[in-house]
């Protein structure tokens, strides 16, 4: 990877790293945009252009970017305008390589510049024929008719400087208000939104139905808790997160929408995820102390909406934690595993029970986490291991068969010869001959 592409990666993953919700984003873009009737854009710190309004490029901007000279010039006049701007942590008018106004505003999160604001593609007076004559010398090199360049000038908007002033202002605060995490709320006011029409929809659509008695008791529902444990223990995390779901949902039907009957569930439910959480070896102050700040925020929540929000996030929250857990221990397990079938790999009698044994799992949980990671089962893995060896021994030593056979953990000569041809796909004369020629 070149250098200059590694440094646009990077540029944009740190950008990315800081953002929540891109139709959020694009939403604020849109607003602005809507507001001041100018385009605006995001960029990253070297002048990609991330995300942008529905208002689009100016047709003599798109003009200008339509050639891979325009395209980068435009990058670089961000990028520099960018940096200018963080000097003086306010927004930055300038003039583009091309002749237009815009002016650019940086988003800081902390000390880092993660990115741009950048506004305009605008005319602050009436295109003149010297003006004219002006940007057409400036964009040349393009290739572009003059006539076309000229006529989209003509199409460009002519704002004020106290427009361009007012527009930057709003610019300068809609990027504070970004930097300091303010899309934030508006993503949490969509969430519940989202809760609230999934709340209500399949509530109805459970309504419609005629359900057994049983679905709706509290035997149901330590059923669905014990399905989540079931599924959480063979570290699918998939199917955990559609029961947590279907308990939410659950606690909504139970309680008939009462709130503070949720609550009282939604807290025995999370005391049930903070045991299983223990259970797997998360270190329990760990997960104590954020379910007790999280039942701080149940307290405050006032809405049925919120609660239910509430619940989701903390019952996400917990399968994550457990998840990482698994893929921690998992790693460990696994590499055991593989160094104890490297050393035992000549015991013909080695078992999938026996290294279970030595690992301190069950066969069936070794078994399904194996072939999970590794995409082969046990028995392959092992054969792999064996045959690996017999071809170094056919390469380095005078052996036959029979003897390969039982140095590998094979009992059987014929068995060996099968299993070799099947992984290599000579057999060990053909190999050891092939090798030597």
């Amino acid at each position: 990877m070149s250098g200059s592409i590694s440094k646009e990666i990077d540029a944009t993953l740190a950008f990315h790293e800081h953002l929540f919700d891109k139709q959020l984003l694009e939403r604020l873009l849109n607003s602005f945009s809507t507001a001041t009737k100018l385009h605006v854009a995001i960029t990253d710190t070297l002048g990609h252009v991330l995300f942008c309004s529905q208002k689009g490029d100016s047709v003599f901007c798109s003009l200008v970017k339509s050639t891979s000279t325009g395209l980068e010039r435009c990058k670089g006049v961000y990028a520099r305008a960018g940096k200018q701007a963080t000097k003086w942590k306010e927004p930055y008018i300038f003039r583009c390589h091309a002749g237009l106004m815009a002016w650019v505003c940086p988003i800081m999160v902390g000390s880092s510049h993660i990115g741009n604001f950048i506004c305009g593609q605008i005319l602050m007076w009436e295109p003149k024929q010297y003006f004219c004559m002006e940007i057409r010398e400036l964009t040349r090199d393009l290739g572009h008719a003059p006539e076309k360049l000229t006529e989209a000038v003509k199409q460009l908007e002519v704002v004020s400087p106290a427009q361009v002033q007012a527009a930057s202002d709003m610019l300068f605060i809609t990027a504070h208000y970004f930097a300091q995490g303010g899309i934030e709320p508006l993503g949490y006011q969509q969430k519940l939104r989202t809760v609230s029409s999934w709340l209500w929809k399949e509530n109805n659509a459970q309504g419609n139905l005629e359900k057994k008695q049983e679905e709706n008791s509290r035997h149901y529902l330590m059923l669905l808790q014990d399905q989540m444990k079931c599924e959480i223990r063979k570290d699918n995390m998939a199917e955990a997160e559609k029961l947590l779901n279907k308990i939410a949902l659950q606690f909504f039907i139970q309680s008939k929408g009462q709130i503070e009957i949720i609550k009282a569930l939604g807290i025995e439910f999370i005391s049930f995820l903070v045991r299983l959480s223990t259970e797997k070896g998360v270190d329990f102050e760990e997960s104590y102390r954020f379910s007790m700040l999280k039942f701080n925020e149940l307290n405050e929540s006032d809405t049925v909406e919120k609660v239910m929000l509430w619940l989701l996030t903390v019952g996400k929250y917990y399968l994550d934690l457990l998840s990482r857990k698994d893929q921690k221990e998992s790693a460990v397990i696994i590499s055991k595993t593989i160094t104890y079938i490297q050393k035992n790999y000549p015991n013909e009698a080695l078992t999938v029970k026996e290294i279970a044994g030595a690992v301190f799992v069950t066969p069936s949980y070794l078994s399904h986490l194996f072939k999970k990671d590794k995409g082969i089962s046990l028995s392959e893995y092992i054969n792999k291991i064996r045959i690996d060896q017999a071809k170094i021994l056919l390469r380095q030593s005078e052996m036959d068969n029979g003897e390969i056979a039982q140095r590998i953990g094979y009992v059987d000569r014929s068995y060996f010869c099968k299993i070799f041809k099947k992984i290599v796909g000579v057999s060990p004369q053909d190999y050891r001959r092939n090798v030597q020629s």
